[in-house]
């Protein structure tokens, strides 16, 4: 069907490379028909034969002559401008190859999700009408039925969908072997194309001596002022305006186009004039130290700590104005999504006239498309966004900011598995840009890069106009009883808090980092947990819903009324999550104007944006939510921060549980105190003696770092070793775990040390992963440790190729690290 050219004999064609969306390390080779020539350039699409499909592709090189044989010719160039540069491009092949991902999976994670056209396998039935059917089995026969009703065929997804009861590709297999059904390949539209609006312009050539109507006459001189005009604009100015423009139509008037739009995700503000900001001391020399790197046009990493309400924003704004100002692209990253609604009207203020792009998952996929293209050409200079946006294709880009730096959504944990954070510091150092990290409490491996030399350290030590941080108290909750002895969700101290804080008309923040009403339901008869049947994990009650949820794989249930394995109905309810805590709340404060703020309440587009202006306006005396509340939100009427429980993260099988939990403490704690007025926080917790809380109590970072370094140093851990997590996961228990020990035996071989001494990396496990199953998939782990970074990806490397069965699949998590 494609025809085949012999390199040999057709010398002078144009030869490009094509990461395809598939698990292949390296690129394929086609050629470039004539017609195609001179526009297959590296940054582009492509749709090209691969087996018998058609799939889009990325041309990621050109060559002078073919380097296999048998070379296929690319089909069609999907894109009139490349989507990224080559500097782009080797970024995200050093990403790629970092994290031991196909170089075409990492191209499609990273591009505008829905723009690809895709390769569509329909079943269409044939015509048996001769054929007796009243063999065929029942399920045979009623794919047969629905697909005759549909002459055009149909796809596997939708037919499995009308057929809702177990697979049905053994079925089709045995109708299209019977001759009964065949297949045809066909392509699927993009779901994101370019968006276009009619353009109504003056005719050229048009008739002078036409007789016009006065409402003609007005869109004609309108048309003579603007020179063209879109239909919403005519509609907007003239009302109903169709009739007329057809009659001008007909005249040879007016003729019609189409011209590309842009979709945006920001809603214009009202602008007032940017208020003067007196930099302090602190500020200007930091400042000043962020200038004289951006001048010198080098790469430069710095880390900016600064405590909470320090004014380090006002650190960003100034550098990512002399950036603007001389011509260059900035990109400023945030760990949540829900910080960028705020973020986004502050820099709408400071940077008025400048055109912003936002980047992140809570906007449509059409406007992030067109972001990108805008960013890619050089139109938007500016670039806000999560995670996924340190992937930009910012031209001339001269600064990176990672605000929150030490967070931990800065990973990603599925797909492409990568660090942000890392990953901003390698692209400023590819692009010659700076870096800055940002952070009240920076992760302690930035903290020991800046010892080592690799990180520039500035300080920002005091609040602006030298505010005081928050008072903490710890609350011990192991003596926090109620009546009938349970534990108590709210402490009396922190109730006190909170009728002293709304009878002031101040606002308060509860920071309680699980969702749900319990976390645990428990038959005391049987000994039965009720959790979940795909997952190693037990069920959460959501009242509202009245439904059991596993927070692993969405598998819910309604709440059963009695024990589902000795039919006892003396369930009981332990644990409390942000739900449970809001419904206390009402019922303990009925006159106080609360809103939630988690995963549940939040996965409507724009519900992060909602619920932060409605506690802004004041419209709201008390946010409840989980950890998207405790960094980066600016509130000055906060006076109290409560932690409902600081051992959530303390308890986690996660040597990073301690950093982790000071983080968390330090950060909300942060929240309060930022008006005038002095704030509190109430940290209640049955580890009161625990050194990340102590620490936290006294906002001592240095002393906790001291403190957590020591540890690590003792046993090795990261920032002093470097590691890799292979998790792996099968369907099969048996057969998974024979795979996963026999993986475990070629690492301990392939980790010998040549001379005889310590191995040269250290291979721990494998062993059954913290959850053991997860989505009905056996889970394990094997941890690889040390501090030479070649050895470590190498051996990792060799075992993904030759671990990856049809058995066993393995993903890498590579623990979050300096680079530089």
């Amino acid at each position: 069907m494609f025809q085949r050219r012999n390199p040999r004999t057709f010398p002078l064609l144009m030869y490009v490379k094509i990461a395809i969306n598939i698990p292949a390390d390296s690129p394929f080779t086609y050629s470039v028909p004539d017609p195609l020539r001179g526009c297959a350039d590296v940054g582009k699409r492509a749709l090209v034969p691969f087996g018998s499909r058609r799939l889009t592709g990325y041309i990621v090189g050109v060559l002078d002559g073919p380097d296999v044989d048998n070379v296929r010719d690319i089909l069609e160039i999907l894109d009139t401008d490349p989507l990224f540069s080559s500097d782009d491009l080797a970024f995200y092949s050093w990403a790629a190859s970092y994290y031991h991902y196909p170089l075409g999976k990492a191209l499609h994670e990273i591009l505008p999700g829905g723009i690809n056209l895709t390769s569509d396998r329909r079943y269409v039935a044939l015509d048996v009408s001769a054929t007796p059917l009243n063999s065929l089995p029942e399920r045979q026969k009623n794919i047969l039925e629905r697909l005759k009703a549909s002459p055009k065929g149909m796809s596997l997804s939708r037919l499995q969908s009308l057929l809702a009861n177990g697979p049905i590709r053994k079925d089709l297999s045995a109708l299209v072997s019977a001759n009964l059904v065949t297949t045809l390949e066909c392509l699927k539209s993009p779901d994101v194309r370019k968006k276009t609006e009619q353009l109504v312009s003056l005719a050229v050539g048009r008739p002078s001596n036409a007789r016009l109507s006065e409402r003609q006459k007005e869109i004609v001189a309108y048309l003579e002022r603007k020179g063209a005009a879109g239909v919403d604009e005519l509609r907007a100015c003239f009302g109903s305006h169709s009739p007329v423009v057809r009659q001008l139509l007909k005249k040879g008037v007016v003729a019609l186009s189409h011209r590309e739009v842009y979709r945006s995700s920001t809603e214009p503000r009202e602008m007032r004039p940017d208020r003067q900001i007196q930099l302090n001391d602190d500020q200007v020399a930091a400042v000043n130290a962020l200038k004289a790197g951006l001048t010198r046009k080098k790469f430069l990493s710095c880390l900016l700590h600064g405590v909470t309400g320090s004014g380090k924003t006002e650190v960003y704004f100034s550098a990512m104005d002399h950036v603007l100002a001389t011509g260059g692209g900035a990109l400023y990253l945030v760990p949540e999504i829900g910080l960028t609604p705020q973020l986004l009207h502050r820099v709408q203020q400071r940077f008025q006239g400048e055109e912003i792009a936002v980047l992140h998952s809570d906007i449509g996929r059409g406007v992030r498309y067109d972001n990108w293209r805008r960013i890619q050409k050089g139109e938007i200079r500016l670039v806000i966004g999560a995670r996924s946006a340190v992937f930009a294709p910012v031209p001339d880009l001269r600064l990176i900011i990672v605000d929150e730096e030490h967070d931990s959504s800065y990973k990603q944990d599925v797909r492409m598995r990568y660090s942000a954070r890392d990953l901003a510091v390698v692209r400023a150092k590819m692009s010659s840009a700076v870096v800055v990290l940002g952070s009240a409490t920076p992760d302690i491996r930035s903290v020991y890069s800046v010892r080592r030399g690799k990180y520039t350290s500035l300080s920002l030590p005091r609040r602006v106009e030298n505010r005081p941080l928050p008072e903490v108290e710890v609350v011990d909750m192991k003596v926090q009883r109620d009546g009938n002895g349970q534990f108590q969700v709210l402490s009396d101290a922190l109730q006190s808090a909170l009728h002293r804080t709304f009878s002031e008309r101040r606002q308060a923040i509860l920071f309680l980092n699980r969702r749900g009403f319990h976390t645990f339901l428990f038959c005391p008869e049987c000994g039965n947990a009720l959790s979940c049947p795909n997952c190693s994990v037990s069920l959460t009650l959501h009242a509202k819903a009245n439904q059991l949820r596993c927070h692993y794989c969405d598998y819910s249930v309604s709440t059963p009324s009695f024990c589902p394995t000795c039919h006892g109905r003396d369930i009981q309810f332990f644990g409390a999550g942000t739900e449970r805590l809001e419904d206390e709340i009402k019922m303990t404060f009925p006159q106080i104007r609360t809103s939630r703020m988690d995963r549940d309440t939040t996965t409507a587009r724009g519900a992060h944006a909602r619920i932060l202006r409605d506690f802004d306006r004041h419209e709201i005396d008390l946010l409840i939510g989980t950890q998207m509340i405790t960094k980066g939100h600016d509130f000055s009427n906060v006076t109290l921060v409560g932690v409902i429980s600081a051992d959530t993260s303390l308890n986690l099988p996660d040597f990073r549980a301690a950093e982790r939990t000071f983080q968390l403490l330090a950060q909300v704690s942060g929240r309060g105190g930022r008006g005038p007025e002095k704030a509190q926080v109430i940290i209640q917790t049955f580890n009161p003696d625990h050194y990340a809380i102590l620490r936290a109590k006294d906002h001592d970072y240095s002393g906790f770092i001291e403190e957590e370094l020591r540890i690590r140093k003792s046993l090795n851990y990261p920032p002093f070793s470097r590691m890799i997590n292979l998790q792996l996961s099968s369907l099969n228990q048996d057969r998974g775990r024979q795979e996963v020990d026999e993986l475990g035996r070629r690492a301990r071989t392939w980790s010998r040390n040549p001379s005889g001494g310590a191995p040269v990396v250290e291979v721990i496990g494998p062993a059954e992963a913290p959850i053991a199953r997860i989505k009905n998939r056996h889970r394990w782990q094997i941890l690889l440790k040390s501090d030479n970074i070649h050895a470590l990806h190498s051996l990792a490397r060799h075992l993904i190729l030759s671990g990856q069965t049809k058995t066993l699949d393995i993903k890498l998590d590579v623990d979050p690290m300096s680079f530089m």
